[in-house]
Formats: C-alpha cells, sequence, structure tokens
C-alpha cells in the first residue's frame, strides 16, 4: 500500500520526460543534446556502406536541438517556480550559441551542399525543398565567412538573444502611480493597462500616456536589438536585417512588403475614415457630458480610440443582456468543445481531456491537457492548455510547440506537443474549467488551437518543415481561418452550447449582437494593424536602423512618424511610446505583417471554400492535407491546393480592402 502512494506521487517529469523532474535536470540539457548531435555530426561526417540520405541526418540534428530548446523556452516564459525558469534561460542561452556554432560550421554545410548532387537520385520534392531550406538557413548564419567573422556571428546572436529576452522581460512592467495623480484621478497606486473607460477624457489621457510613457530602458534595449540584427545582417551580405526576414516568405522581398502594407492603408482609407466620423459624433456626444470643459473633438486622441470602441459597442446593442445570455455558453470548457466538434466534422479530428500526471506540467491550477484523437481512435498530439491568470507568467496570448511532428527511422511519427498560453481565468477557482470567458477571449482560443491543429496535422519527413515550422506569412493562416469559423452565425451556435446541456444554443439575437459588435470598426483595426508591421518592418530597414543605432533617431520618433502618416486623422503624443511594449518586435524580427498576408489568405479560403459550406468535409479533409505539408511545399503552391489559383499581393489587398468595405457599415448612435 505504502508502494502504491510513493508511486503515484512520484514526478513524471516535464512534458512526460522522465530526465527532467527538477530545475537542476534542465541545466544538463544541453550538454546532452550537444553529446547527441555530436554522434549524429559523426555519422554524416563518417563513410558508410548504407547511409542515411544528408538531408535526414542533419535534420536529426535539429530535431534533437528543437525538441529541446523548444521546451526549455516554454518553462522559462511560464513556469511557476523561478529557478525552473532561470534554469531554462541558462539552457535557452547554450542551446543558442550551440545552433549558431552548427550554423557556422563549414564541413556540415559543404557536406549538405554536396548532398545535391551526390545523393541527387535518392532526393524527392520534399527532400530538395527542405535540404534548399537548411542550406539557406546555413548562409544566412554566415557559413561563407572567415572564422573571426564567424565568431562575430554567433557574438551577434547572443546578444540579440539578451537584448530580446531584457525588452520582453520589461514590455509588461506596472506602472506606478504618484499620490498627487491618485487623488486627482481617483486611480490605485500602479497602472496595470493603458485603457480607462472614464467618461473624463483627462483621466484617459493620463492613464494611457503615463503607460505608453517613453522608457529610456526600453529604448536602451531596442536600440541594442536592432543594432545587433542589422549588423548581423549586414555580416551575411543582405543590406538590412528586414530583407534577411523576408527569405522564403509568400511576398518574397523587403520592397514587397512595404508596398503591401501600404497598400492596405491607402485601400482601407476610406472605411477607415467612415468609422472614424461615426467615433467622431460618439466623442461629440461625450463631450457635451463632459464637465471638464475639454471639447475639442474635431479629431479623435490616440488615447481615445479604445475606448470610444468599447462605448459604441456598448451603446449600440443591449450588451448588459447580451453580456448575461452569452457568459452561460462562453466558458473555457464550451470553447475548447466546441473548436473540437469543427475539427471532427472538417477533418475527423477530436480532442479529449486526459489527466495530467505529477510533475508532467507546473504545479498550479488552470492547466488542461487534451489529447487529439483521429476516426480510429488514433492518438496524433497533446496540447496543454495555460490558462491561468498569475504574475509570473509571461504576458500575450501564443503558443509554443514543445516537439513538433516528424517521420522517425522506424517508419513511425514523432508525437507533437503543444502548450497554448492565454490569460483568461483565476487558477485558484476551483471551478476554473467552467469560469466564464470574453466573446474576444473565446476567439483567440480558437486562432491558438488553429495554430495546434496546423502542428497535430502535420505529416512530414523532416521535423525543420512540420507544422507551423513555415514562413510566418502562412503560419498564421490556419489560425485566422479558425476565426472565420468563430465568426460566423451558424457555426457559433451550432457548436458552442451550454455547459451540461448540449441540446442549448446561444440565442440567435445575442449571438447576432455579439458578432456585429466585434467586426464593428474591422478598418480602423486593420488599418493599425498595418502600421504596426509598418513600424516593425521599418525599425529593421535600411534607413533606419542605422540611424537608431547611432542614436540620431529614437524607435518614438520612428513609430511617431510612421503612425501619423497611417493614420493621420488620430493625434497622439509624440512621447507615447506603445512600441516600448510591443512584444512583437522581438518575436517577428521584421514580418509582423505576416498577420494581414495569413488574415487576406484566410478571408480568400473562406469566402472561396467554406462560407456557403461551413461543415464541407470535402474541404475541411482538402485543408488538413494542405496543412499536414507543413513548409514542405512552397507558399504559392499550398495556397493553390486549396483556392485554386496563386494569390497576388494585389489578391490580398483587395481582399481586406473588400472586407473592411462590407464591415464599415455603421451608424452613429446616441449614447
Amino acid at each position: 500500500m505504502l508502494r502504491s502512494v510513493i508511486l503515484r506521487h512520484s514526478r513524471t517529469g516535464l512534458f512526460g520526460n522522465t530526465e527532467l523532474k527538477t530545475s537542476k535536470s534542465l541545466n544538463k540539457l544541453p550538454a546532452a543534446v550537444k553529446s547527441s548531435t555530436d554522434s549524429l555530426i559523426q555519422e554524416l561526417l563518417s563513410p558508410s556502406s548504407n547511409p542515411r540520405t544528408s538531408i535526414e541526418i542533419v535534420d536529426d540534428i535539429s530535431n534533437e536541438i528543437c525538441k529541446s530548446a523548444d521546451l526549455a523556452e516554454c518553462v522559462r516564459q511560464l513556469h511557476c517556480e523561478s529557478e525552473f525558469r532561470e534554469a531554462a534561460e541558462n539552457a535557452s542561452r547554450k542551446f543558442c550559441e550551440l545552433v549558431e556554432s552548427l550554423n557556422t560550421n563549414t564541413a556540415l554545410y559543404q557536406k549538405l551542399k554536396s548532398s545535391e548532387v551526390t545523393e541527387a537520385s535518392r532526393l524527392d520534392d520534399v527532400d530538395r525543398r527542405t535540404l534548399t531550406l537548411l542550406l539557406d538557413d546555413f548562409e544566412q548564419s554566415g557559413v561563407h565567412l572567415e572564422d573571426d567573422q564567424k565568431s562575430k556571428f554567433v557574438q551577434l546572436s547572443s546578444e540579440i538573444f539578451e537584448a530580446g529576452a531584457r525588452f520582453q522581460e520589461n514590455c509588461d512592467r506596472i506602472v506606478p502611480v504618484g499620490k498627487f495623480d491618485q487623488a486627482k484621478y481617483g486611480l490605485p497606486s500602479q497602472i496595470y493597462s493603458p485603457v480607462s473607460n472614464s467618461l473624463d477624457r483627462s483621466k484617459r489621457r493620463m492613464v494611457y500616456n503615463t503607460f505608453y510613457r517613453h522608457d529610456d530602458q526600453q529604448e536602451v534595449y531596442l536600440r541594442k536589438l536592432v543594432s545587433s540584427r542589422q549588423e548581423l545582417a549586414q555580416l551575411t551580405g543582405f543590406e538590412s536585417f528586414a530583407h534577411r526576414a523576408q527569405r522564403n516568405s509568400l511576398l518574397e522581398n523587403y520592397d514587397n512588403v512595404r508596398n503591401f502594407l501600404w497598400g492596405v492603408v491607402e485601400e482601407c482609407r476610406s472605411a477607415f475614415e467612415k468609422e472614424l466620423a461615426v467615433l467622431i459624433d460618439v466623442s461629440t456626444q461625450c463631450s457635451q457630458q463632459d464637465r471638464n470643459g475639454d471639447n475639442d473633438v474635431s479629431t479623435i486622441a490616440e488615447h481615445d480610440l479604445g475606448f470610444l470602441m468599447h462605448l459604441y459597442r456598448e451603446s449600440a446593442y443591449d450588451i448588459a443582456k447580451v453580456s448575461h445570455e452569452s457568459s452561460q455558453f462562453f466558458t473555457f470548457s464550451s470553447v475548447w468543445k466546441g473548436f473540437s466538434t469543427l475539427t471532427q466534422r472538417l477533418y475527423g479530428v477530436r480532442l479529449i481531456e486526459d489527466p495530467i500526471n505529477h510533475g508532467e506540467m507546473w504545479n498550479t491550477a488552470g492547466v488542461l491537457k487534451l489529447k487529439a484523437l483521429d476516426d480510429q481512435n488514433n492518438e496524433l498530439g497533446i496540447i496543454y492548455a495555460d490558462v491561468s491568470i498569475r504574475p509570473e507568467k509571461a504576458v500575450g496570448d501564443c503558443h509554443y510547440t514543445v516537439r513538433c511532428s516528424k517521420q522517425l527511422s522506424n517508419g513511425t511519427w514523432q508525437m507533437p506537443i503543444l502548450v497554448l498560453s492565454l490569460g483568461l481565468v483565476d487558477g485558484h477557482s476551483t471551478a476554473w474549467k467552467d469560469s466564464g470567458i470574453s466573446f474576444h477571449s473565446a476567439e483567440t482560443m480558437f486562432h491558438e488551437l488553429g495554430h495546434a491543429m496546423h502542428s497535430i496535422l502535420g505529416r512530414t519527413k523532416y521535423q525543420h518543415v512540420a507544422g507551423t515550422r513555415c514562413p510566418q506569412d502562412f503560419s498564421e493562416i490556419p489560425s485566422n481561418l479558425m476565426e472565420y469559423f468563430f465568426s460566423d452565425l451558424g457555426v457559433m451556435r451550432d457548436i458552442i452550447r451550454r455547459p451540461n446541456q448540449p441540446n442549448e444554443q446561444l440565442p440567435i439575437e445575442s449571438a447576432a449582437t455579439l458578432l456585429a459588435s466585434r467586426h464593428s470598426f474591422t478598418a480602423i483595426e486593420t488599418v493599425q494593424q498595418a502600421a504596426y508591421g509598418l513600424y516593425d518592418l521599418e525599425v529593421h530597414g535600411p534607413i533606419a536602423a542605422p540611424q537608431i543605432a547611432s542614436g540620431r533617431m529614437t524607435t518614438t520618433e520612428l513609430f511617431y512618424d510612421i503612425m501619423n502618416k497611417a493614420m493621420p486623422h488620430v493625434q497622439r503624443s509624440p512621447g507615447s511610446a506603445f512600441q516600448h511594449r510591443f512584444h512583437h518586435t522581438v518575436q517577428y524580427g521584421a514580418k509582423y505583417y505576416s498577420y494581414l498576408v495569413a488574415r487576406a489568405s484566410a478571408c480568400l479560403i473562406w469566402q472561396q471554400r467554406f462560407q456557403n459550406e461551413p461543415f464541407s468535409r470535402k474541404w475541411g479533409g482538402c485543408w488538413a492535407e494542405v496543412q499536414s505539408h507543413g513548409g514542405g511545399h512552397p507558399p504559392a503552391i499550398l495556397l493553390e491546393k486549396i483556392l485554386g489559383f496563386r494569390p497576388t499581393s494585389k489578391d490580398l489587398t483587395h481582399a481586406l480592402s473588400k472586407e473592411s468595405q462590407h464591415l464599415a457599415n455603421l451608424d452613429a448612435v446616441t449614447v
């Protein structure tokens, strides 16, 4: 009996890895990975009577590193215990050094390069594409450089990691409020958000500008990040990091991306101005009620945009009634089960809850383990959803690919493991699974689960191109398409059911109200996203990056200039520094525009294949097959498989413009 108790409480190890039961075990991980990669390198470089292809061995090297490095990064960002996070950061740093040392290994590169000829008869199209992508990675990492330049590359990579890590840590800093402002505006001692829903415009301005105040330390981190990326890009033969980042992307190069983003701004401008006119009307009504006498409402202030859109949505509809009704349907459990219902109809893949063993995940409530099963009950992958709100957890909704799918040497598939990080519920609540979540949070869940399903559907020979390991502007398409399914009136009412009462649907009036509210001001949000994409592109671009690196320009000045050009009717403070809290500068690095490209592509797929028949098993199967290839084929070819044609940048811009024109059908309301 005692033995059974001990066994029941023994630690399984992180994500089921029995070697990772303590924080100290994470410190041993880089050495273990290096040992296994050294053996694979020996296999690659040694003659053999019956060798595997070079691309197979190099992909195994990549897999050995990624399935440990990605695990460490997830632990670094999310683990509840500081000793685990610290150990994971140290491990991540060593993995970064290992990757860059391998990427500059001339012997590896030459062996892989020569295999294009010596092993040509053994390679198929996917082999050749993966080989090309890996060679491109080597070349972008400066494998052709002299030894001293290679050392410089590794040094710059470490500097980029450090600057990015410090910048991200500080993005979510809490802002203290002085006693005078506390008394004047009725504020607490700390500000956690830039949004104040007060009718007092001066209070809204104060909260917004204080939260987004230019931060000298963040500027130092950003300058270091930008300058190191610029130097690294030029070291490897690129004009700028923005040019380097577009290799193998759907839009192909820096100029195309820049033209696409400004094209979105211009094409959506008329719908943007129509929506802005509605907000000016709402602002005028608020100003008439404002006792502080601040009545200048000829334009919209940046700090008022979010508040006025929120106010419009509440005033245009009976939100109090809708919120009460929807809260009974939108819970964490009902949403993931609704997603499972959708994917089972489309792909024959469903999610089921699976118990979490002790030590398998961090010791906290608010974490759920889901298994993905096909129609024959074969296990396809595992999803851990970490949805609790806690101070030590990195802020921001995202997903981590702890381990991706790939075909193993014995013909089986490596089981993918995904982690979704969402800030939805109080993890201390015993009933957190059935806690109500907002409509927006439910939509975000569908987005992140869309990423996870992309990885789960992956059936690629190589992990280097598995699931979301594809060009970033393509990797966001499956998640954006899931938002279109979620936003369809019929689909939503069909799959989202009241917990414990599966026959009860959300009333059609409430569902329609929620959707109409959600999609108001789509043009404003689209132009805003295009502006953020332009900032992320240009801060790494050939003109701004050198000026920022030398101190001749600040990122705040660049951001202010771009926002003024993209949204000229929106007033903003020159000292407001939204970009100092913009995590995506680190994560995307000149590719934040990918979201808009993906949204436009998803819009085309939805309209062409699913809008009239959302549960089509024919097109669902086709889309599942497209996702199964990951990055094994060029994005244009994969889009052609589902659309029947290859969309141009003009097609994508037009799709966003058409959508914004259709949805910008607002009338001013009395608030």
